[in-house]
């Protein structure tokens, strides 16, 4: 099978000689069997046939004569060969032993000997060079359109382009294996380099002498025109998908290696106790000396803007394919059927991908600064851009992206970015005069760091496996539920991650997509607040065996940490930025609410904390502005024009409804409210800020059947008088009363709970219930005019006349919803009621009562009464 491994081609010239079709054939059989090497190195074996392979090899790893293979047109051949040797020499370089240590793991695997890596290293060096040959820099401008050279009419240079990402592959990894192991300790002498190889500074000066990057106070490149980074983005921006893909791993690769190069010469300067003497040295060295990066500083941070730019209009291509929730993708999503940007292993998508990583690979080497002081309109605008763009990769990182995540979360929950997060806090509600901002203290933010590092690691890097319950309920096929006792069978529910396993290294080339959650659902960020008990999805759900397993404290620390990290991206995505959009505000504010609501169902400890208290209100406050937004439908900021269907309030746009309760999060959400009441009732007593949270569920663009069972529920609890006034709840007050009531089941309800007297002491405590209900029973009985409403508006007159003629104390009660006008706009945006009562609309109100009564002398006599008692 690798037969083609070891024919000897003598010379460039012989090779050109042989005939076009002999080079397509040559060149495709050695592709494969050099692939098929590099699997097998991959896996451990034979890396010790190097030394019998390599003579074949030096054709290819040698730079060719551009212009003579494209004047035979086999340049496309020969470096698609030259590309897949240096992706086995990287192979190789993973097989190597640490430099300084030499140490390798014992699982009887072959390794690739030092010995051989000069050489090698010498050979990538000639392709460095090679950027600086005059052919080499008119195709690049040929392909930029700035060059009309008929010698390179109709040659793409993205073969090219894949063979210095893999030059360049292969460097990084022999870099990696000399920087030491304990490298990130630099204060003390076990992490220094006892002294630094040759081919070390050698690949940084020819870096800098052949202009792969652009530095300050450097007039001119060894070509003319831009620096290989610039070539390079303007070449990702392209529409070719190829060339895109090969200039970013081109890009990412040059990054990488420039960063070790910096790194492993930083180390071998510390190990250096005595300063040397001064030399004349070179331009070339000085940067070499400074650090690459600090050099090339400007064009790095114009990198790093262009690539946050990409990655902002990328993420929604993976979150725009639909996903069964039991089986991962669903059937031909792969190949993109259905998918607008095409599917998971589509170009767009592949794309994407790449591009997340070189961003994280850069955001890594360009730390958020510290700012002491108040940060400028500059400086906050950097810091949203990059932390939006870090939420961004999130949800891009897909099954083989999982150290992506990882380093996503080392960036986003360092210090410092939670302190960013903190001071937009402290803005936020300072600028809604809601009270007396207090920062937390830096040791609290390190606590959440931790925490939160933790419960995001367990929760979506973990094994998925199915619980033991779940398995046996399967089995037995008792599919029935038991408040509190187990699992609603859900698609978030039915994990047991008690185990806490965690991927380790993947050593096969073989990603399973099963058993493991990315990519990640849009509300991710959400999991410490809406997951309880060993990282299920909670509110439906109370597995009362987990609960003697979690610690009632760390439970509390995770969902302490969980509300200052969700306000704080909340927070900073209310600061109208247009160069920052914010992946925070596409995820349905269904989901937001919802995970308000499971933090309550384990009690009041968190209400209990004044600082987290203030905390949970001001994400109520933002949520209720959100909901005033979707609701009126001005909320510019929170629309894809290009993607409509990621939201499911823009799913919903025409429907009045677009809090789904029930369809977006689970098909007998009503448990999850009767379990939310039985704590609103056993444990608040009266709470304000947990009643308003209850009261959201009374919200007239919630889903009717959601607003039917919270009010059943809230009845059969007599709980409706510890519901808040209308105008302490989430939201304007317009989003309660408007649209009027029109679902029969409703109204009906709306009229027993009045007949039972449930609202008796709602009504004296001035309860939202209550309000509700004069509202929506008065304008649906005197302000309804449809025929088919008619049977419906005299069933409840007739209803509400006969519980006034048996309960005398509810005359007061009855007055008022005759008296009640529907108010105006205005009067609705300020918290007030209605609108003052004239006695000509008395009379037709009256009016309509008799006519519903239908001539029941009994009923009329009670309309009487009434009439004059006004």
């Amino acid at each position: 099978m690798t037969w083609h491994l070891y024919q000897h081609v003598s010379s460039l010239d012989h090779w050109v000689k042989s005939g076009r079709e002999n080079h397509k054939l040559s060149s495709a059989l050695m592709v494969e069997q050099l692939h098929f090497w590099k699997v097998c190195i991959h896996y451990g074996y034979c890396a010790s046939y190097f030394s019998d392979i390599f003579p074949t090899l030096c054709l290819w790893l040698n730079p060719p004569t551009i212009e003579k293979l494209v004047q035979k047109s086999v340049l496309c051949e020969f470096v698609s060969i030259s590309k897949e040797a240096y992706l086995v020499l990287a192979a190789l370089a993973r097989r190597l032993p640490n430099l300084f240590s030499q140490e390798h793991a014992g699982d009887n695997t072959e390794i690739w000997s030092w010995s051989c890596v000069g050489p090698m290293v010498d050979l990538a060096i000639k392709w460095i060079a090679l950027k600086s040959d005059p052919h080499i820099s008119k195709l690049f401008e040929w392909q930029k359109g700035t060059e009309s050279d008929s010698v390179f009419h109709d040659i793409s240079v993205t073969p090219l382009l894949w063979v210095y990402s893999a030059v360049l592959r292969m460097l990084c990894r022999v870099l990696e294996r000399v920087i030491p192991e304990d490298s990130d300790n630099l204060h003390g002498s076990v992490g220094l380099v006892p002294w630094l190889p040759e081919f070390v500074p050698k690949v940084g000066l020819e870096i800098v002498k052949n202009g792969f990057l652009s530095f300050s106070g450097s007039s001119a490149y060894p070509t003319g025109g831009g620096s290989f980074i610039e070539e390079l983005c303007h070449l990702r921006q392209q529409s070719n998908y190829e060339t895109s893909l090969a200039s970013v791993c081109c890009l990412h690769g040059v990054v990488q290696v420039v960063v070790n190069i910096d790194k492993l010469i930083r180390l071998a300067k510390s190990a250096v106790h005595s300063p040397s003497q001064e030399y004349s040295v070179s331009r070339e060295a000085k940067i070499l000396e400074n650090g690459i990066l600090k050099g090339s500083m400007v064009e790095l941070r114009n990198l790093l803007n262009t690539f946050m730019k990409l990655a902002a209009s990328e993420w929604h291509i993976i979150q725009s394919i639909e996903i069964f929730g039991r089986g991962g993708p669903a059937p031909g999503l792969g190949v993109g059927w259905g998918a607008s940007g095409g599917g998971f292993w589509s170009a767009a998508a592949l794309l994407g991908q790449i591009d997340a990583g070189f961003l994280i690979n850069l955001l890594e080497n360009f730390q958020f600064v510290s700012s002491t002081g108040t940060p400028m309109v500059g400086e906050m605008t950097l810091s949203m851009q990059r932390i939006n763009s870090v939420l961004g990769v999130c949800l891009t990182a897909g099954p083989r992206d999982r150290y992506i995540f990882e380093k996503a979360l080392n960036i986003l929950l360092q210090v410092h970015v939670l302190k960013f997060l903190d001071f937009c806090i402290q803005r936020f509600l300072h600028l809604n005069k809601r009270f007396k901002p207090s920062a937390y203290k830096e040791e609290d933010l390190l606590v959440f760091s931790k925490t939160l590092a933790s419960h995001f690691r367990n929760r979506w890097l973990s094994i998925k496996v199915k619980s033991k319950d779940m398995v046996r309920n399967s089995s037995s096929g008792n599919q029935t539920f038991k408040k509190g006792s187990v699992a609603l069978d859900t698609i978030y529910e039915d994990l047991d991650t008690s185990n806490n396993k965690t991927y380790q290294e993947c050593t096969s080339l073989v990603i399973e997509r099963a058993h493991q959650r990315l990519p990640l659902p849009m509300h991710w960020f959400l999991s410490p607040i809406s997951t309880i008990c060993d990282g299920k999805y909670a509110g439906l759900q109370i597995d009362q065996t987990q609960n003697l397993v979690q610690d009632p404290h760390d439970l509390l620390k995770t969902v302490k940490a969980g509300l200052f990290f969700n306000l704080g991206i909340e927070a900073m995505s209310t600061f109208k930025s247009s160069d920052a959009p914010s992946p925070v505000q596409w995820v349905p504010l269904v989901w937001k609410l919802h995970s308000l609501s499971v933090i309550l169902l384990v009690g009041m400890g968190m209400l209990e904390e004044e600082k987290s208290r203030d905390v949970y209100e001001a994400l109520q406050d933002i949520y209720g502005q959100l909901l005033d937004q979707s609701r009126t439908g001005i909320s510019a900021d929170l629309s894809l024009e290009n993607n409509v269907d990621l939201l499911s309030e823009s799913r919903n746009k025409d429907n009045a409804k677009f809090l789904m309760f029930q369809s977006e999060i689970h098909e007998s959400y009503s448990t999850f409210i009767e379990t939310l009441v039985e704590q609103f009732s056993a444990i608040s007593y009266g709470d304000s800020i947990f009643g308003r949270q209850v009261a959201v569920y009374l919200h007239r663009h919630v889903e009717a059947p959601t607003r039917l069972a919270a009010w059943n529920i809230l009845t059969n609890a007599c709980v409706l008088d510890l519901l808040p006034p209308l105008e302490k709840c989430i939201g304007k007050a317009e989003g309660y009363l408007e649209p009027i009531e029109d679902n029969y089941d409703i109204l009906e309800a709306y009229a027993k709970s009045w007949s039972s007297g449930a609202l008796d002491r709602a009504a004296a405590l001035g309860s939202v219930a209550y309000t509700l209900v004069i509202h929506h029973l008065s304008s649906f009985i005197f302000h309804s005019h449809a025929v088919d409403q008619l049977l419906l508006r005299n069933k409840l007159v007739k209803s509400l006349l006969r519980d006034y003629s048996r309960k005398q104390h509810h005359e007061g009660m009855m007055m008022n919803r005759i008296r009640y006008n529907k108010p105006s706009a205005s009067q609705m945006s300020d918290q007030n009621g209605g609108s003052p009562l004239e006695r000509s609309s008395v009379d037709k109100k009256m009016e309509v009562l008799t006519q519903a009564c239908e001539g029941n002398s009994t009923l009329l006599t009670e309309v009487g009464k009434l009439k004059s008692s006004l």
